[in-house]
């Protein structure tokens, strides 16, 4: 999510690893009386990110809202923008040992339940200059940029051979890192092929919506072309599923001709809104307080504005699916008013889910 136009962050308070998970079986898409879909849609990832442990007593509303991918998210961090190096428990091998063990747990108990898994890393900037966020990491000097390659590099690689080892069947080399999606191809082209040699599933990046996706050039080189969907669609609050159905054609035109040059299908790899009336205005703002007074609840809002994404996307041919954001595993209804997160949980957008979903 996303602070200001066009930035992004998480919130305020790191989320140190989050969980989340994507696709089991292709299941039979839906007819909906009141939607437009109107044809059956096979294969599609009906993903969400999940946030803490999934477990036997939170797994089962996963399954009956029919989900069947579901994505885990590493998390590593660095400074600031033009640090040169990130931690994630590199060189201490019991901490490691331990993570280790930790997203075999997950992972297996995930693929137990007949779901798919899409390991998703994330980078994490601990003390960000005002304004920035992981979208303008950038190397100051060649120096730099050569130790921030390596620590890159290693830091992925990890994650990767993770996902090998527990036959994960779906990584991600990057999430949201912009500028150098765009102006560092080779880094990337050559980080894919080192990837490949120790990953044997499918690869994508999560590009961002803003000035990003169309932009890389590397999507010949990955399965999937990712995109982190978090497209302005009106000006005005509490807007109708019409209304957000005809703003999201806009948008149509550049994701196809992006997936007829390279010949990948387009891939959500994130999207969510908050259940706020302004929630199609900015998508990707971030509510660090839920009780902020500038925000006036509406989870009819958030509903029209999954409605208005299905309608537009969940027919066509060259779209793969969506990974929602957010689900959480310790979720429990909070009093109404002060409900204004991402999660469709208790909400009814998630009934919309559901059918869709089915």
């Amino acid at each position: 999510m996303k602070n200001n136009h066009p930035k992004r962050s998480i919130c305020s308070i790191a989320i140190c690893f989050g969980l989340c998970f994507l696709s089991f079986l292709s299941c039979q898409h839906p007819i909906n009386k009141n939607n437009e879909i109107n044809s059956t849609v096979e294969n599609k990832h009906q993903g969400v990110h999940v946030f803490g442990f999934l477990n036997g007593s939170n797994i089962q509303p996963l399954i009956d809202h029919h989900f069947n991918w579901i994505t885990l998210v590493p998390y590593g961090a660095q400074k600031d923008i033009d640090s040169p190096k990130m931690i994630y428990y590199r060189g201490d091998s019991l901490k490691m040992a331990r993570r280790d063990s930790m997203w075999k747990s997950q992972i297996d108990f995930v693929h137990a339940q007949g779901f798919n898994v899409f390991l998703k890393p994330h980078l994490w900037l601990d003390a960000p200059s005002n304004g920035k966020w992981r979208s303008d990491i950038f190397p100051t000097n060649e120096t730099n940029w050569k130790d921030w390659q390596a620590s890159y590099r290693e830091f992925i690689l990890y994650y990767a051979q993770i996902a090998e080892k527990n036959q994960v069947e779906l990584f991600c080399v990057g999430t949201e890192l912009s500028r150098l999606a765009v102006e560092k191809n080779a880094f990337w082209k050559s980080l894919i092929q080192d990837v490949r040699k120790v990953y044997s599933g499918k690869i994508t990046y999560a590009a961002n919506w803003y000035n990003a996706y169309e932009k890389i050039t590397f999507w010949e080189d990955l399965d999937y072309i990712g995109v982190q969907a978090y497209f302005p669609l009106v000006k005005n609050k509490t807007p109708s599923v019409k209304q957000l159905t005809k703003s999201w054609k806009n948008y149509l035109p550049d994701l196809i001709a992006i997936h007829k040059k390279y010949n990948r299908k387009i891939l959500f790899t994130e999207l969510g809104y908050k259940s706020t009336a302004d929630a199609a205005i900015e998508p990707w703002e971030w509510i660090d307080h839920i009780t902020q007074k500038n925000h006036t609840l509406s989870m009819q809002t958030q509903a029209n504005c999954y409605q208005a994404f299905f309608n537009t996307f969940w027919n066509k041919n060259w779209f793969a699916g969506v990974h929602v954001w957010q689900w959480r595993s310790d979720y429990f209804p909070k009093e109404e008013n002060k409900d204004l997160d991402f999660t469709p949980q208790g909400k009814p957008a998630l009934k919309i889910l559901k059918e869709i979903f089915k």
